[in-house]
């Protein structure tokens, strides 16, 4: 079992990096380490449990409650929702941990476990690595008296759903088609059911009742979306990751939105919109996303605050400050912190839409501002015994800033670990030559710097549209 690169979450392969033994003890650690139950405790304290549409979800969720039960507490268990639903109802039902058991947005073989506080707050940083750490040395707690195990009511349920549908204030969306691909996601039982509440025309792509590839979805392919909201005449399309927490966006012109594009779309509407001489809204950026999104905000009418560190330091800067009205990761996706205490792809979904209603604009009218960039991939593979450290030499730091000024201004490099044997360089930019040019040099460097012979990399440069898939639509970059 292991640490996500965000200290956000335990990940593994079903089978070789993680098993039940490991959850088991994991979640002993965390219900310990978060002040669970005690003898001195008057009532037997709840800790509440949901798992995504992952293949292990029934296993990791045996394994999961039977730890609990060991440590003496109750179980609620939730079945399949999305992560915000277990932070919610964490807080609402008075329980002292909540446990989402899933594998993200990645392959059907990899499960993991998130934890929250008994106020619904991920738990991340520092406190995830003790857990991580305690787990490694920790038996499974045991008490005189077992716990118990109930399914949630459909009042418990409920009340989560009323939090999407109130977000909504009185906005009603009877005049909005959408399109929806929600295969493989947490959130797939609910989206249809909140959307049509709300009045809007809801169609589901018909891959998202195929249980058998979880998050195989538009989320990482947008084509499919992208031309079944054209073949709908939809006006809008929402893609969901497997645990629910991102909503990334078709239109109708065929672009899509991940969550820093539809942070701008929001700095737009909530600077034009909602800004007045004695209020500036605040949307926190974490310094993963793009540079030129922090100041798109802010050219828009809003504050852009960048908080620096994982997604542990931006949960605590926008939980501290209440000005704060949207928080953005990357990697997380965003959070309302008025409503959800941590991202929520549907609460994102029904948020943009009530943009959509105030500003009387539609998604393309609202996006048309959004610089358009162009992204390259490379995978680097790491042969065993490489020094890994040497990726943050300053020397290779240096060198990287240079590569980037490539980019004029208007781009940037990321590297990330998304396993341990791996380096995945992401390369951004306006215009394809300088895109590709950037990230073949940056990717000769971080070989240079682990000794890595040739061969052993996966290259992939931007492509056209497929056939089938409209052209995205020109518009001016950052700055224009």
């Amino acid at each position: 079992m292991k640490i996500n690169n965000d200290r956000s979450a335990f990940y593994g392969k079903i089978g070789e990096t993680i098993d039940i033994y490991q959850a088991e003890h994991a979640v002993s650690a965390a219900f310990t380490k978060l002040g669970g139950y005690s003898s001195a405790t008057r009532e037997r304290c709840k800790v509440v449990v949901g798992h995504d549409a992952g293949p292990a979800a029934d296993m990791m969720t045996s394994a999961v409650c039977a730890a609990i039960c060991a440590a003496g507490a109750n179980v609620i268990t939730l079945g399949q929702v999305p992560s915000g639903a277990v932070s919610f109802l964490t807080g609402v039902c008075d329980a002292v941990m909540g446990v989402m058991i899933t594998g993200s947005s990645f392959d059907g073989d990899v499960s993991g476990l998130k934890f929250y506080n008994r106020d619904g707050n991920q738990v991340t940083g520092e406190m995830l690595q003790s857990i991580h750490d305690a787990t490694e040395q920790s038996s499974v707690s045991g008490a005189k008296k077992l716990g118990s195990i109930s399914p949630a009511g459909s009042d418990i349920v409920s009340m989560y759903l009323r939090n999407l549908i109130e977000a909504a204030g009185n906005t009603v969306f009877e005049r909005i088609k959408i399109a929806v691909d929600c295969a493989g996601s947490a959130c797939a039982p609910f989206v249809k059911y909140v959307l049509n509440k709300l009045g809007a025309d809801v169609t589901v792509m018909d891959n998202a009742l195929d249980s058998d590839k979880p998050g195989v979805t538009s989320y990482e392919n947008p084509s499919a979306l992208i031309n079944y909201v054209r073949d709908t005449e939809s006006n809008i399309g929402f893609a969901f990751s497997a645990d629910g927490e991102i909503c990334k966006v078709a239109l109708p012109d065929g672009r899509f939105l991940d969550s820093e594009r539809l942070a701008e779309v929001f700095g737009r509407v909530y600077g034009k919109g909602y800004s007045t001489e004695e209020v500036t809204p605040v949307i926190m950026v974490s310094d993963n996303c793009h540079v030129a999104l922090a100041p798109y905000i802010k050219s828009m009418g809003a504050e852009a605050k960048t908080v620096t560190g994982d997604y542990s330091y931006l949960a605590e800067e926008y939980a501290a400050d209440k000005s704060v009205i949207m928080a953005v990761d990357r990697m997380s996706g965003i959070v309302f912190p008025r409503r959800s205490f941590v991202p929520d792809g549907l609460m994102t979904a029904i948020m943009l839409l009530s943009c959509m209603n105030h500003m009387g604009m539609t998604i393309g009218e609202l996006s048309s501002e959004v610089p358009k960039l162009i992204r390259s991939v490379s995978t680097v593979i790491i042969p065993s015994g490489a020094f890994i450290p040497v990726l943050r030499t300053t020397d290779l730091e240096e060198e990287i800033r240079v590569k980037r000024s490539y980019l004029s201004g208007d781009g940037r490099v990321l590297m990330t670990r998304p396993e341990a044997n791996k380096v995945e360089i992401i390369v951004e930019g306006i215009k394809a030559q300088q895109v590709n040019r950037v990230i073949e040099e940056v990717e000769a460097l971080v070989r240079k710097n682990l000794r890595i012979p040739d061969g052993a990399t996966v290259f992939r440069r931007p492509t056209p549209p497929a056939d089938k898939e409209p052209a995205p639509a020109e518009q001016p970059a950052a700055g224009e």
